[in-house]
């Protein structure tokens, strides 16, 4: 996974979506008559009692056996058993589906401490006793690197820059040093998570190179190293990942904005915007503390000390280091795997259900217990066919490669099949790491908050045994150190940031996404103790919780696929909407820019009305079982989220289109990112281009809901 490491994830009350309904023992699941509402919720118990944790721990053992990065024998061999179990669970079309795309390879890269005296970074995690996947010979498994980092070699004095953030480089300039043309050394923490905002961030700066290390200090309570096998993992774990600037535009840097198909064009390296100018090198703990204890310089505030070094200067000091980067950047393939399960809609309206299957090394929790609670979810629907029944619409099964390097099998994918996906895709339903510990966190377009949140109150937590999304709420709680109070706590964020792959999906095509996973304090983040022993042990004992997440995952995706009505709230789209514009107006505090907004505030306006409308004309044709108007109201829902986008996209990334969801940079996500940014620059006319832009595209909203 390239994204924050669930850093971007919160439990919010939203106060748009009431899970009313599901309490509610009386009332059918959003989207279903009364009628229909009872033979689906009887499949939907046959299904549950399907999912095997037992078979779950298998798949996850053969998803684990080999490293298996992005383009690697392993990694094609893990494509044919993914298609070979999608065949097995009685998918059709199963299709492997090659891409010729950038795939940086690490030749050499070191880290050499030159003065006040020679030390050379090891860049090695030490095995574990007690997991034998760890003793893995350093050819298997690679030289850890930053993917597509620039490569060269630089010397140069060293500067602490924090988390890497701007406030950190703004403090370092007020005490007169200056990062131009010097290594950074940041705690690969906080805001600036993605290691790629970092490297961005430290490029603008003027930095030559950047090393990012994981500070003991920034670790969860929970995560506090307790054996000496705990200690030495920790101190040696090395965060391995890619640095691409895929908030500008993800996939192949070398075919931006089109599909990387036989054939594409390329462009020249020094073009691609996604790809660095700057040296990057990631460290162990055990590696940065050299470097740390050389600084000299002005010491430091409470909120950028370290947790390796007591009396940690800010530098340039003696401390002076040499950058080598080598890599091989060959074209090459990967390899997406996709199965179908047919439904009767013969318009082939399609729910797509996906997760990356390339990993650093094993990938232990990222991504295999994702990939195989993907796979559970296709036997268990499979057998579900087999014994007779049929979906109503088609659902997809995608099995992506290379996310970890910007999310290119999805990207691509994606790009070659704009129009059908525009045409045909209801919702994206992404799973990446599904279970690291038992907090269950989601993420999701406004639209399908109502039914991911529904599913989350149809499955029992196994700790608990009460409903998943009552268990998040009072895990919620009892972090607040009291009680929640009234029925508004939702357990899905309204929106989503970077990270994954559902970026083609919501950002660039208009397709409503959500993100599932259930979270933990778990350390092993793309090193090589993301094992399956670290999995069935530590994160995710006997598989409960990637079980469980097979469960919410299946009940989101058969209301979707079952419901008379599509599940998609408009209502809770239209709301949210008129919560940014409030966030906005309250952050700005500026009457002009109240006064800016009142063509997007009335357009905001029309549109809960509609959606209002909408919502009344949909319960009435759910109620009348009126097959007619339901179609008509299905295909209206269907493309409610594509008016939102806008082919000419956004500000200097056109790739992203979304006028409502972006990444920000450290993948935090951007609300009406076009206007926020406009409102950040400061520039009138911008602003009111991009306020009569988002006014046009709700409006655009309007019409699509109006009949």
């Amino acid at each position: 996974m390239t994204a924050v490491a669930r850093g971007r994830w919160l439990f919010v009350a939203l106060g748009v979506t009431s899970l009313a309904c599901s309490r509610n023992g009386d009332a059918p699941p959003f989207g279903f008559a009364r009628e229909t509402a009872r033979t689906h919720l009887a499949l939907e118990a046959r299904f549950q009692a399907l999912p095997d944790p037992a078979r779950i721990l298998d798949a996850h053992r053969v998803l684990t056996l080999r490293p298996h990065p992005a383009g690697s024998p392993r990694d094609r061999e893990l494509a044919d058993w993914t298609a070979a179990q999608f065949r097995d669970a009685g998918l059709e079309d199963v299709q492997i589906v090659a891409h010729q795309v950038l795939l940086p390879r690490p030749v050499r890269i070191g880290v050499e401490l030159l003065e006040p005296k020679p030390w050379r970074a090891t860049l090695r995690e030490v095995p574990l006793e007690d997991d034998p996947d760890t003793a893995i010979a350093p050819a298997e498994a690679g030289i850890p690197f930053h993917a597509f980092s620039a490569a060269g070699e630089i010397a140069a004095p060293v500067v602490y820059a924090g988390r890497g953030e701007p406030a950190d480089y703004d403090w370092l300039s007020r005490q007169g040093i200056d990062v131009r043309g010097r290594i950074v050394i940041v705690r690969h923490s906080g805001q600036a998570r993605y290691r790629g905002a970092a490297a961005w961030i430290a490029q603008q700066r003027g930095a030559a190179g950047i090393l990012m290390y994981r500070d003991p200090r920034d670790d969860e309570p929970q995560a506090s190293a307790q054996s000496p096998d705990d200690r030495r993992q920790n101190e040696t774990r090395i965060e391995r990942g890619s640095i691409a600037f895929d908030f500008l535009v993800p996939g192949d840097p070398l075919t931006p904005g089109w599909a990387s198909d036989p054939g594409a064009r390329r462009v020249e390296r020094r073009e691609a915007v996604s790809l660095p100018s700057i040296l990057s090198i990631p460290l162990s703990a055990a590696d940065a503390r050299p470097i740390l204890q050389a600084l000299g310089g002005p010491a430091l505030p409470e909120r950028l000390r370290s947790g390796l070094v007591d009396d940690l200067r800010a530098g340039p000091g003696p401390a002076r280091v040499r950058m080598t980067v080598e890599t091989a950047d060959d074209v090459g393939p990967v390899w997406t795997v996709t199965g179908l399960l047919r439904g009767r809609d013969p318009d082939g309206a399609t729910v797509i259900v996906g997760n990356h299957r390339d990993a650093w090394i094993y990938g232990g929790v990222d991504p295999a217990t994702g990939s195989a609670a993907l796979i559970e979810l296709a036997r268990t629907l499979g057998a579900l066919a087999r014994s007779g029944w049929r979906p109503e619409r088609n659902l997809l099964f995608a099995s992506w490669d290379a996310e970890e390097l910007a999310l290119m099998s999805s990207t691509e994918w994606g790009e070659s099949r704009e129009t059908w996906l525009r045409d045909r895709a209801i919702a994206y339903l992404n799973v990446d790491s599904a279970a690291s510990g038992s907090r269950f966190v989601a993420g999701a377009a406004p639209s399908l908050m109502r039914v991911i949140a529904e599913a989350a109150q149809a499955v029992r937590d196994p700790q608990t045994r009460g409903p998943v999304a009552t268990a998040a709420r009072s895990r919620k709680a009892a972090e607040r150190g009291g009680e929640i109070r009234g029925t508004s706590e939702e357990v899905v964020e309204d929106r989503l940031g970077g990270g994954s792959d559902y970026a083609v999906f919501l950002n660039h095509l208009g397709v409503p996404a959500a993100d599932l996973a259930f979270d933990g304090p778990a350390t092993a983040y793309h090193s090589i103790y993301d094992t399956h022993r670290f999995v069935a042990r530590v994160a995710d004992p006997e598989f409960r919780y990637t079980t469980t997440l097979v469960k919410v995952l299946g009940i989101a995706a058969l209301r979707l696929l079952q419901a008379d009505a599509l599940p998609l709230d408009v209502r809770a789209s239209a709301s949210a909407i008129g919560g940014y514009l409030r966030e906005i107006e309250q952050s700005a505090r500026d009457p002009e820019v109240f006064r800016s907004l009142a063509g997007v505030r009335t357009a905001a306006g029309e549109l809960e009305q509609a959606a209002a409308s909408f919502h009344a004309a949909r319960e009435t044709a759910i109620a009348k079982r009126d097959t007619a108007r339901l179609v008509d109201l299905n295909r209206r829902a269907l493309a409610f989220e594509r008016a939102f986008t806008d082919p000419a996209g956004l500000r200097g990334r056109p790739w992203y289109r979304h006028l409502l969801h972006a990444p920000a940079p450290n993948y935090a996500p951007l609300v009406l990112p076009g206007l926020t940014e406009a409102l950040a620059a400061g520039d009138p006319q911008r602003i009111a281009e991009e306020t009569a832009r988002l006014a046009q595209a709700l409006r655009r909203a309007v019409t699509v809901l109006t009949f």
